[in-house]
């Protein structure tokens, strides 16, 4: 049911988290389609709307563990529109605290009666949330009864994913972790170079009633501050100033050592964020085939880059997990920007919380293995092979790059820190590889390893 009135944050919310339950569109897909469809949605009523819908998808474990204990059904058993109206009041009920839980009990009535729903579903629903609101949270079990399923509840994280970081890091660091991931992250954009300068950008961003600060580690970064309008509606972002990019995502940029004139290859450009950065680093000199297999992220990527007039980008529709189009050593560098379980951006897309299973850690290795052995006979003696991922899992990162080298005796780990930013040369490990996190740097968990053929 698509709703055709002038519709609530809440009717827009139940809207795109029950879309989402197909599996078919992500949230954000969802959202972004929404927030276009209905440009006239006051500003208090957009910033609910991503307010309920990140929040339900980012408690949405602990919500369900909720619901469990005072539902007389299954939850599996429950309608699937009924469950996301629970979910909604459930988050409100416990985490929104200006919302009055009487208030959330009659939205959610009326919710159920704006989609019809039959009277036995609306009684259902007034019962379980009544006896939420009159009984407040169900406690969670203690870290002395079950360490694994009291970290799933208190961060809502999938269990399997808290039993592998207890594995790896150990109770605090993984607490650690698992808590930031549930931070809301900073809103942070890249300013393009080819048209401006981060201390201009600022200057016109205030006057557009946006506040910013200088990002901590990246030169070409900046954090909104404060917002007084949809960004995205501001005519610095529409004149193709800026665009949004995680700080971490703007540092694996600088990885690469170029050099005026080089011509790359971007496995896995997807709309485009860092190859308009490569772009602008090599100074509109030389070439970018920015390679992706799907066909509209390809036009996102071709209208970002003539809005930003990145002149050396040519897109090209190819599937790099099998034999690349490509002339055989031609290339000075290639850059993968390899498809993985995106388990270091849970911050920013909390549904990766529930939409992936540990099963998916096995199912990337293969095509990421898969797309370095394509990109290395297209690369010159010489030339670069960038490998990057936003997972934090080891089967997706060292160990591919460990499987690859042990295969390719003309590839080296190149260690070289210099073309990273100095304020960002920490992030380079002792092993080589490059890595960030939430909890110790506020970035995405981004790994990167830069091969050098010899």
């Amino acid at each position: 049911m698509i709703l055709r009135t002038a519709p609530s944050a809440r009717s827009l919310a139940l809207e795109i988290l029950s879309a989402a339950t197909t599996g078919e569109r992500s949230v954000e897909d969802l959202l972004a389609a929404a927030l276009q469809a209905h440009t006239t949605l006051p500003r208090v009523e957009r910033a609910f709307l991503l307010e309920l819908v990140q929040g339900v998808k980012r408690w949405e474990i602990r919500l369900d563990y909720y619901l469990k204990q005072v539902s007389h059904l299954p939850l599996a058993k429950i309608h699937p529109l009924v469950l996301v109206i629970l979910r909604l009041a459930a988050y409100q009920l416990f985490f929104l605290d200006k919302v009055p839980a009487h208030a959330a009990l009659a939205e959610a009535g009326k919710l159920a009666r704006q989609w019809s729903l039959p009277q036995a579903y609306r009684g259902f629903i007034n019962a379980v949330l009544r006896r939420l609101a009159a009984e407040g949270a169900p406690p969670l079990p203690g870290l002395e009864e079950d360490a694994v399923l009291s970290l799933s509840l208190l961060t809502a994280h999938p269990a399997w994913l808290v039993r592998r970081w207890l594995a790896r890091y150990g109770l605090r660091l993984a607490q650690a972790k698992l808590e930031a991931n549930n931070q809301i992250p900073p809103l942070t954009i890249r300013v393009n170079t080819l048209k401006t300068d981060t201390v201009s950008l600022a200057r016109r961003l205030a006057q557009e009633g946006l506040e910013t600060i200088p990002c901590r580690f990246s030169p070409v970064g900046l954090h909104l501050a404060k917002v007084k309008v949809p960004p995205l509606t501001t005519p610095s972002f529409l004149e193709g100033l800026w665009l949004f990019q995680d700080e971490a995502a703007q540092l694996a940029g600088f990885l690469l050592p170029l050099e005026s004139g080089w011509q790359l290859a971007e496995i896995g450009a997807g709309r485009g964020g860092k190859t308009t950065h490569l772009a602008e680093r090599l100074g509109q000199k030389g070439l970018i085939l920015a390679l992706d297999h799907h066909p509209g992220r390809l036009r996102q990527l071709a209208a970002l880059a003539h809005r930003w007039t990145a002149t050396n980008v040519y897109p090209l529709q190819a599937d790099a997990s099998h034999p690349l189009p490509l002339r055989q050593g031609t290339l000075d560098a290639v850059v993968i920007d390899a498809p993985c379980s995106s388990l270091g951006v849970i911050r920013r897309h909390p549904e990766i919380k529930v939409r992936r299973q540990e099963a998916d850690v096995a199912a990337f290795p293969p095509r990421q293995l898969a797309m370095l052995q394509h990109a290395a006979p297209v690369v010159r003696r010489g030339g670069f092979i960038l490998y990057i991922t936003c997972s934090t899992e080891p089967e997706e990162n060292q160990e591919v790059v460990a499987a690859f080298l042990s295969q390719h005796a003309e590839f080296h780990l190149f260690r070289d820190q210099s073309f990273l930013p100095p304020a960002a040369r920490f992030c380079i490990e002792p092993a080589g590889f490059f890595v960030t996190s939430p909890e110790a740097h506020n970035m995405d968990a981004f790994f990167a390893a830069l091969m050098e053929k010899h």
